[in-house]
């Protein structure tokens, strides 16, 4: 293998430079891609618009001068002859070059071009012809981008390093794909926007096929564990359904019909439920675990906070008036004598936090598991409540995911949506307010608290103050304005006791405000808050604000959300305000903001992709999952690709 410092013009300096950034070999350096093209494709002066970056060819015509400025800044500025016209170009921190910047001297520049003035400010200037209109960047400080590329292809033209293909050629024929050596070549020595365009498109793919291999894996893995039919007596469900003292949504009946056909599959299945704040999604998941004791199965409910176990508890224990429900969290008494109740089948159900997945909790018969806001927990967490049973899962989340981006984020399980909300649910009411306005917004709060109400405060950091109010200081504010009420404060760095005892506290105090930051998001259920003030919207994505708003409006009473943002904002908070469908929020977030706003939902360490868009190469990934799911079910081909992709 050819290391670095065997390349010509490598020495011990560069050597080290390159090691820096953990480039060893020449194999190394071909695998560093670049993180972006500069373009120095010619424009006409004639047809250039003015205040726009170009770039032009053409001669000096006179001697650089330096420019001396504030400080240590200096300017290079000299005339240049393009298309026959005379054009002054001005180079900041570019006087090293006035030396090398002689008369005649054909020269490439490219900059920000004002047209009356005939100027060009360069970001740019290159003495020599390029091979190619493309320069590749590769951020690799301190060494230039120009000595990588001399050394890319020193590599390239003396073939010291060989590319293996990693894909079936069926795919790269099929997909119109270039070979993985061509893909290499072209990345780091593109002659034309097309040679990047290809490229990339093949990373892409590689990077979509990788996941989608995985996903499918999973799901094919899933399918070949068996487990009994659930036998569940439709009678009793029913009569249970009977108990429900208000019609069911059309959302939910369907979710619950793809519950019971779960149960009916030979094998153990997973299920994403997304169900919008609000929709009713606990009497979904309740109507199967009623489903599952009449089959004669146990459920576990695993939530992310003590007090949304708590909250679960009490609300099943109402709900189910025939079957005996336990909480077990880190507070549980007694934890031993419950414990051997759950492992001889007397707990019908079993709700808990973390709890639940400790190693000397086992259970009679589980037959069925709810995680509820899943990705609150690690997937190993999620996986060792799996394991304690052939049970089938669904895994709750209130986050709303455009269902196109939720096909590829869980790939490996059905996905039921809940978007409507129970009838006679009022909508809250959104407004937003520029920071001048705030006093009408605390006098709001001031009359709901005095009807013995609730209100949250929400932050968008706890003590950066670079992003808007933090909490710290919010805390200090609220508690002068409000200094006849009770104040509290929560924050991410705060231990897992001490978020419980201000939750408990603010749970328990009428009256009272809760200041925090997004922790709030989810894992909180306080029927008596009505209010909801968010302050620095323009921090936060639509679907965030979406969650923070339905921390209120959980009761019958009338509740509000009030978002306070600078007047930059207005077209998207005007959005927000009259928009209660978490979906289309999500999927104005998506096109504006990009898919980052809803990788956080999987937190599996699959989700990191470079190349790949899930927003924008939807198509991609779904050609990918077929390509995904033909490798699996051809044994050599499956087993020629986990070689490669080190999958063993």
């Amino acid at each position: 293998m050819t290391r670095i410092i065997d390349l010509k013009g490598v020495g011990k300096a560069l050597e080290i430079q390159f090691h820096s950034h953990g480039i060893y070999t020449a194999y190394d350096l071909m695998m560093r891609f670049p993180v972006k093209y500069q373009s120095f494709e010619e424009d006409s002066l004639l047809l250039a618009v003015d205040k726009t970056e170009i770039t032009v060819r053409g001669l000096v015509i006179d001697i650089p001068k330096i420019v001396n400025h504030r400080g240590n800044l200096k300017s290079l500025h000299f005339n240049m002859l393009v298309d026959n016209e005379k054009v002054k170009v001005v180079a900041f921190r570019r006087e090293y070059l006035k030396d090398a910047l002689t008369e005649e001297l054909s020269i490439t520049v490219k900059g920000k071009f004002d047209k009356k003035k005939k100027l060009i400010t360069a970001s740019a200037i290159l003495l020599k012809p390029l091979e190619s209109s493309f320069k590749p960047v590769y951020n690799l400080d301190p060494i230039y981008d120009s000595v990588i590329t001399k050394l890319v292809k020193q590599i390239v033209d003396q073939k010291l390093i060989t590319i293996y293909e990693t894909l079936p050629s069926k795919l790269i024929m099929e997909e119109g794909l270039i070979s993985r050596q061509e893909m290499i070549h072209k990345i780091h020595l593109p002659e034309s926007d097309k040679d990047i365009k290809d490229a990339y498109f093949r990373l892409k793919y590689e990077e979509a096929l990788l996941f989608q291999y995985k996903m499918m894996s999973q799901k094919l893995l899933l399918e070949k564990d068996t487990k009994p039919v659930k036998q569940y007596n439709l009678e009793q469900v029913k009569s249970f359904i009977d108990t429900i003292p208000y019609e069911l949504t059309q959302d939910q009946k369907d979710a619950v019909n793809d519950i019971f056909r779960d149960f009916k599959k030979p094998y153990p299945t997973k299920r994403l439920i997304q169900g919008d704040v609000g929709s009713g999604k606990t009497i979904v998941v309740a109507i199967g675990i009623m489903g599952a004791k009449t089959a004669g199965y146990q459920s576990a409910l695993m939530a992310p906070t003590e007090i949304l176990a708590e909250q679960h508890y009490n609300t099943f224990k109402t709900l189910f008036k025939d079957l005996n429900v336990a909480l077990l969290t880190g507070a549980t008494k007694n934890k031993a004598f419950l414990k051997s109740q759950i492992l001889r089948g007397e707990i019908d159900l079993v709700i808990g936090t973390h709890a639940l997945v400790t190693d000397d909790v086992v259970f009679h018969d589980l037959g069925f598991v709810i995680i509820d806001e899943q990705h609150r927990f690690g997937v190993e967490t999620r996986e060792s409540l799996k394991n304690k049973g052939i049970a089938d899962i669904v895994y709750l989340t209130a986050t709303p995911i455009p269902r196109t981006l939720a096909i590829v984020l869980f790939g490996d399980m059905d996905v039921s949506i809940i978007k409507q909300k129970p009838v006679g649910r009022k909508e809250i009411q959104t407004r937003y307010f520029q920071k001048s306005q705030q006093h009408a917004v605390f006098e709001h709060v001031k009359k709901e608290l005095d009807l013995g109400h609730q209100a949250f405060f929400v932050a968008p950091s706890i003590d950066a103050e670079d992003r808007g109010e933090t909490v710290i200081g919010l805390y200090e504010r609220v508690q002068a304005i409000f200094s006849n009420y009770a104040v509290f404060m929560l924050h991410g760095k705060m231990s897992s006791n001490e978020k419980n005892d201000v939750i408990e506290q603010f749970y328990n105090t009428e009256s009272s405000i809760l200041v925090s930051t997004t922790v709030v998001e989810v894992g909180i259920d306080m029927p008596n808050a009505t209010i909801m003030v968010i302050f620095d919207g323009e921090y936060f994505g639509l679907s965030q604000l979406h969650q923070l708003r339905g921390r209120v409006g959980r009761s019958e009473l009338q509740s509000h959300c009030y978002v306070i943002s600078d007047e930059s904002d207005i077209e998207r908070l005007s959005f927000f305000a009259k928009t209660n469908d978490g979906f289309l929020l999500s999927e104005y977030d998506l096109s504006r903001r990009g898919p980052g706003e809803f990788l956080g939902v999987r937190q599996s360490g699959l989700i990191r992709f470079e190349y790949a868009d899930i927003g924008t190469d939807f198509d991609l990934f779904l050609k990918a999952k077929e390509a995904a799911l033909w490798i699996l079910k051809n044994e050599k081909t499956n087993q020629t690709y986990r070689t490669i992709q080190h999958l063993e």
